[in-house]
């Protein structure tokens, strides 16, 4: 049976999409599935940094698409069930035609594969994409342009409201929750607290257990396996 392929993606960059895939592999683990984290962005590649491997990389996407090697799956240590592949280091490496085929490949031997998309709009090879998206004017307004674009293409668009502050939204300086939601046209799967252990995720490459960051991510991963999982009130997140 197939794994449940979740996509990480927004039309501009900056949102923490990032970030934001590296947390959701880590609180997969800890559901105890087993993952694999695909980082597509051509050229600018970082999972390898959030996860601490970035020494260790040789080989990338291109080099499996190729079939030169099946190397390229790196497993994260103290993490046995978390594999990564890098994005190439250079851009136009990556063959979409080759990529779907390899992708429906994949998909049985794992839990759950998180596919971390560069910014941009093209995501005709897959069903169901998530976007992380700042509760700031500019972002919520591109959550709905990409949701306008994919209108009527068979994929399912999630939102994940980003680096949420309560304290800007009492200010009046964004809009609430509703608001956000009614704009962009995205359906709320979780929200994500504007913590700074998300910001040092970098040079981490973890999350306290039971702290906001971890909370809420545990949160959003059980929604996206299925489990019926009521936000809290915002002061809480």
């Amino acid at each position: 049976m197939a794994g449940k392929t979740i996509v990480v993606a927004s039309g501009k960059g900056g949102t923490g999409k990032s970030t934001f895939a590296c947390s959701l592999a880590l609180s997969l683990e800890k559901e105890n599935k087993k993952v694999l984290i695909i980082d597509l962005d051509e050229g600018l590649r970082c999972l390898d940094i959030f996860f601490g491997i970035d020494k260790d990389i040789v080989l990338d996407l291109s080099d499996v698409l190729s079939g030169n090697s099946s190397d390229a799956v790196y497993t994260i240590p103290n993490h046995r069930n978390i594999s990564l592949i890098p994005a190439p280091d250079t851009v136009g490496k990556i063959n979409a035609r080759q990529f779907a085929a390899f992708l429906e490949k994949e998909e049985p031997k794992y839990d759950v594969i998180i596919l971390d998309f560069p910014a941009g709009l093209d995501f005709s090879i897959v069903k169901q994409v998530n976007f992380p998206i700042n509760p700031d004017p500019v972002s919520v307004r591109d959550a709905s342009v990409v949701c306008d674009s994919i209108n009527g293409n068979e994929i399912e668009p999630r939102l994940i409201l980003n680096r949420f502050d309560i304290e800007l939204i009492k200010g009046g300086f964004y809009k609430n929750i509703d608001d956000i939601i009614d704009i962009s046209g995205l359906r709320l799967i979780g929200i994500v607290p504007n913590d700074t252990e998300l910001l040092l995720l970098p040079v981490s490459h973890a999350l306290r257990k039971n702290g906001r960051a971890d909370k809420a991510m545990h949160r959003i991963a059980g929604r996206i396996l299925g489990r019926d999982i009521p936000l809290p009130k915002p002061k809480k997140i």
